[in-house]
């Protein structure tokens, strides 16, 4: 796609947001973990602006994950932060991986993904899942496999996804899906919302964090662009 055809799409496509608002004391995280800290204090700024001081978590509502959340604790060596990932894994063509016809507890892996139109380079979202709580559908080994075959850039689940399988123990040994993106230098997306008011398969996506050096994690503004009907 060329520039120009890109600079059309944007301003004649819809547009998603696709992100979680952030409000003071009332922060989340993935479903069913509770609240998380996000505190604000207002301030005065000479000759009278106001300003705030900021107390949160990195891992609240709509955020990214870079490979230093996973690889330095799992293989000890050091690995990019938020600031450090290639701007262009953050923007590009998305696919998206519906699953509201799944059935109960599903295993989403290679074969569920060959059925979609997933391209090289890619930025693959997942959502949808209409089922609720240990019912919800989840990645496994294989689904990661392929992305990483298929080259993509990025990867985004919303709170319907489980991204790894929720039978296995609660171990960095058997977080496969975490393992093998970000140890490729893939980051992944949490918490997208609004997942349900996509209306294309296919569709330009950004979801760009703050350049937050030291950080393994940052909240994002996640926003698809779709073509107008």
């Amino acid at each position: 796609m060329k520039f120009e055809e890109v600079a059309a799409l944007l301003s004649r496509g819809r547009i998603v947001d696709l992100s979680k608002q952030v409000n003071p004391g009332g922060a989340e995280g993935p479903l069913d973990t509770g609240k998380r800290k996000y505190e604000i204090e207002q301030f005065t700024f000479p000759p009278g602006e106001l300003m705030h001081n900021i107390t949160m978590e990195s891992h609240i509502s709509t955020h990214v994950e870079a490979p230093s959340h996973f690889v330095p604790v799992r293989y000890a060596k050091a690995a990019k932060d938020v600031s450090e990932v290639a701007l262009e894994h953050f923007f590009g063509m998305a696919a998206f991986v519906d699953c509201k016809k799944l059935p109960l507890r599903a295993a989403v892996g290679r074969e569920h993904l060959e059925k979609f139109d997933i391209r090289d380079n890619d930025i693959v979202l997942f959502g949808n899942c209409i089922h609720e709580g240990t019912d919800r559908c989840h990645l496994v080994k294989s689904a990661a496999e392929y992305l990483l075959e298929k080259k993509v850039k990025m990867m985004g689940i919303d709170d319907t996804v489980f991204p790894e399988d929720p039978d296995l123990p609660k171990t960095l040994e058997n977080y496969l899906c975490h393992d093998l993106m970000l140890s490729n230098d893939i980051p992944i997306i949490e918490g997208l919302n609004h997942m349900d008011q996509l209306r294309k398969p296919r569709f330009l996506f950004f979801a760009l964090p703050a350049r937050m050096g030291g950080l393994e994690a940052f909240p994002i503004r996640a926003m698809a662009v779709e073509e107008r009907e």
